[in-house]
């Protein structure tokens, strides 16, 4: 019976351990991931060689690099083909197909190693999609301060002249930090909150950390910080000069666990008083950004970056209510991931705009109000600067496209303010219609 048992408890055992090394060797074959964690990396010795297998998806990519050995390709999709050899020291492999691909390793004199990394399509998707999510956040903000008839922003505290406020999501989580401040208001609050000229130039800083969702990861975020100086040229006229530093992050739950990209611009900027309502701004910007995403086939090296921006904005009230059309050109350059290569470079993004707004504020009381506000226009989105010369007929703008926002503000004077708010942009041929909603709380800081 003993004898018996202590059969059965071996042959148990030997299940287990069989049982093991198939889950094992299954493990082997399990992707990007596996081939990052070291799968296909291997040390052979003189004149030896060794195998390697491993599970790919359609499109991902394997980088080799070799050291005294050759690399061929002996199993799956192009098979037979040699990768390494000769005078080569490193090659690429994209799979052509979902599948199972064998690879041989040799060394013919002395020993030799290889070490692969891998790409994968949806690390590759990913990191396309935060870029251009990146851009497209930066493009649709500009700093409060750049306007000539912007509204001085209330200070919660006069002892305190930084401007600052935390906005809540509809999730009841922070999601932004927003401040502003300027040397000429440091100042004022050193003296008592008199009033202070700013003189021939006055130097503000301005910045704004927000977290934001997406579909393919979770803990987004941009931040930005401007610090800009401030000239009145006339009181109609104010011009000066802008820095600009951002970093956006955003977390994968693939292989690539963290993509960051960050950058900095630096250029003019001017505002203008063309008649009574009616301002036109303007502004360029020229720099690096760079790419820190936790991949090795992810190139990161530095890529030139510009900024072209203009509007003209006219604001009349009629019985109370602020109808405000505006005509505006954003053009931005930024980084952008070539799959082909996996390097970046520069890709253009912009368009023309035309989208007249109309806005009422209601008093409830005292120090309540609510402000519903909306908007209905058109934009022309185009990749080149080349396509608004009517000279040059071989790049054009995309169809007109439809845009329409909606919302109401809740607030008090001075103080917190909930806002909900709605659109759509209509899409292209090749492009679904984009919809978009949002409900923030803003509280200011400093009470």
């Amino acid at each position: 019976m003993i004898d018996g048992y202590q059969s059965l408890l071996a042959s148990l055992a030997a299940a287990a351990v069989i049982a093991g090394y198939a889950h094992s060797a299954l493990a082997g074959e399990g992707g990007c991931a596996a081939t990052n964690a070291g799968t296909l990396n291997a040390t052979i010795s003189a004149s030896g060689t060794a195998t390697r297998q491993i599970s790919l998806e359609s499109g991902d990519l394997l980088t080799f690099s070799a050291t005294s050995a050759t690399v061929a390709l002996v199993g799956g999709e192009g098979a037979p083909a040699t990768l390494v050899g000769g005078t080569t020291t490193s090659a690429t492999f994209k799979a052509p197909e979902a599948g199972s691909y064998s690879f041989q390793y040799s060394a013919a004199v002395g020993a030799g190693s290889i070490r692969v990394t891998c790409l994968s399509t949806q690390t590759e998707a990913a990191n396309a999609a935060f870029l251009e999510r990146r851009k497209a956040l930066l493009n649709s903000r500009e700093p409060d301060r750049l306007r000539i008839d912007r509204a001085p922003t209330p200070i919660a505290n006069g002892d305190k002249p930084l401007s600052s406020n935390v906005s809540v999501g509809d999730n009841g989580r922070a999601n932004g930090v927003e401040f502003s401040v300027s040397l000429s208001e440091i100042t004022a609050a050193a003296q008592g909150n008199k009033k202070v000229d700013p003189g021939i130039v006055d130097f503000w800083l301005e910045g704004r950390m927000q977290a934001y969702d997406s579909s393919l990861d979770t803990g987004n975020n941009l931040s930005v910080l401007y610090l800009g100086t401030r000239s009145m040229l006339s009181p109609d006229i104010m011009v000066g000069a802008l820095a600009q530093l951002d970093r956006g992050v955003e977390t994968f739950d693939q292989d690539t666990p963290e993509m960051a990209a960050r950058g900095w611009m630096l250029g003019p900027y001017m505002s203008m008083k063309l008649g009574p309502g009616v301002v036109f701004d303007t502004r360029a910007a020229w720099g690096e950004t760079e790419n820190a995403v936790a991949s090795a086939a992810i190139d990161d090296s530095l890529t030139a970056r510009r900024l072209v921006r203009s509007k003209l904005t006219g604001t009349r009230e009629f019985g109370g209510w602020k109808v405000a059309p505006s005509v505006g050109l954003v053009y931005i350059e930024d980084a952008l991931r070539d799959s082909a290569t996996n390097e970046t470079k520069a890709v253009g993004t912009g368009k023309v705009e035309v989208l007249p707004e109309i806005s009422k504020r209601f008093a409830l009381d005292d120090q309540t109000f609510i402000e519903p506000r909306a908007a209905v226009g058109a934009f022309v989105g185009f990749d080149d600067l080349q396509a608004l010369n009517p000279a040059v007929t071989t790049v054009g703008p995309t169809d007109v496209q439809l845009k329409a926002e909606a919302g109401v503000a809740v607030g008090l004077k001075d103080g917190a303010k909930l806002n909900a708010t709605g659109g759509v942009e209509s899409g292209t041929a090749s492009t679904a219609d984009n919809w978009m909603g949002r409900l923030q709380l803003n509280v200011p800081l400093g009470k």
